[in-house]
């Protein structure tokens, strides 16, 4: 099973290959069809890849707009949400595929430098979940460039006073910044991690000076450096830790929380109200402008087990959650539309016979439905609401593609009828 699997027309073989021998580099592996194995069932060995790949990258040129294949492994892939497009040429984008965002790379010849290709990279790591590590680079003569160590008695005197100067202002600085900017002003989680943070800087620095300081001294009076030198600066930081970690900031009993409502569209609501259920009473808060409601005083188990948490809204879907509900970072939740759209009509020749076996989509998304025997078909919208824009995409072996725009105009469209032409040979 490949990491991605690369969707293109065969005409755009020369510049698929630059764009899978990039991808490999990256690390990941990459599937396209000029590696099915002799014999294999051409369509089988497709189907199979482009079913397991976690990412399918879809290669919009001139060409491939007009390949049904390309077209068909789009809409496979959009349903499944693995879909990720890139756009080599002008204006080279389907109409049923125009809402999906692709990266753009207009003119792209391979060139390592192009500005897209960080973009590319960038998406097909979120997508896949994972990021690929670069490794340490190289010199000639084999030895990692890094490693450049330096015998101590080629190292100026001053040096080791610098390098603890230096850290010992910058921890300083931390500590300020630490008791101005976020003790008090953040959540206990997040102020614990920060003063630890400082705490190891501090220690680091001190390590460093103390280092530096008898490391100096011992240059300066012509003594051997011997392990007692070479240990006191880092035994002292570890000292400095461990007793540090003695003034943690305690845990309080009460904890906050942010809840923050968005739309399918990723667009805060900002009207409606949340409602915690704990164990012996129920918490409620009215959604700001902001979209967001703030919760104070929680109790500090709540964060050890899961929560239910129902939300709701004016011309949305009540909702509840079940769910862990921390003061690290605000909970994002997405509440549904009401409004469910219903779409009906017949797949039909221009002599009104009906067609059966027709996929009409939605936008390249996971929207779609079969034309039966007597040619009517039945989309279901749930993430659409009135006023959208759609593009309603067909498919069929045996007759062409067809791109029909509607407007939802109402909770039920009917009679929306299609009619095809003949693939003519």
């Amino acid at each position: 099973m490949a990491d991605i699997f690369i969707s293109y027309s065969n005409e755009d073989k020369v510049i698929i290959k630059k764009i899978a021998g990039l991808l490999e580099n990256k690390g990941w592996t990459v599937w396209w069809d000029k590696q099915i194995p002799i014999g294999e069932n051409f369509d089988a060995v497709i189907e199979n890849e482009l079913h397991k790949a976690g990412c399918v990258l879809v290669v919009w040129t001139q060409k491939s707009i007009t390949s049904a294949w390309v077209k068909n492994e789009a809409t496979e892939a959009a349903q499944k949400g693995t879909m990720l497009p890139v756009m080599l040429e002008q204006d080279a984008v389907p109409p049923g595929f125009k809402r999906v965002e692709s990266t753009t790379m207009i003119g792209w010849k391979g060139e390592q430098g192009h500005p897209g290709l960080d973009r590319l990279f960038s998406s097909i790591e979120n997508m896949l979940g994972h990021k690929i590590e670069t490794a340490t680079p190289v010199d000639d003569k084999g030895s990692d460039t890094n490693d450049k160590s330096i015998p101590a008695h080629r190292i100026p005197v001053s040096g080791y006073g610098i390098i603890a100067a230096i850290g010992f202002i910058v921890s300083l600085f931390l500590v300020y910044y630490y008791l101005q900017f976020i003790q008090g002003k953040v959540s206990d989680e997040v102020d614990q991690r920060m003063f630890y943070l400082i705490l190891i800087l501090f220690g680091t620095s001190i390590s460093a000076l103390v280092f530096g300081v008898m490391n100096t001294y011992a240059v300066l009076k012509g003594k051997q450096q011997n392990v007692s030198l070479k240990m006191a600066g880092p035994g002292v930081g570890v000292i400095l830790v461990v007793l540090g970690g003695f003034y943690l900031p305690p845990k309080t009993a009460e904890k906050n929380a942010t809840i923050r409502v968005f739309d399918w569209k990723q667009n805060p609501v900002t009207q409606g109200n949340v409602k915690i259920y704990l164990k012996e009473y129920i918490r409620s808060q009215a959604i700001d402008n902001m979209g967001q409601a703030l919760f104070t005083g929680l109790p500090s188990e709540m964060a050890s087990s899961k929560m239910k948490i129902e939300v709701s809204s004016p011309g949305y879907a009540t909702k509840t959650f079940d769910t862990l509900l921390t003061n690290s970072k605000p909970l994002e939740l997405t509440l549904p539309l009401t409004t469910v759209i219903f779409i009906s009509g017949k797949v039909k020749t221009a002599a009104e016979m009906p067609i059966r076996g027709v996929e009409i989509n939605v936008d390249g998304t996971r929207y779609y439905a079969i034309s039966i025997t007597d040619g009517s078909y039945t989309l279901r919208l749930e993430e659409y609401t009135l006023g959208d824009q759609i593009t309603l995409t067909t498919s069929h072996k045996d007759f062409e593609d067809k791109t029909i725009p509607v407007t939802i105009n109402s909770p039920d469209i009917k009679n929306q009828d299609i009619f095809l032409n003949p693939i003519t040979h």
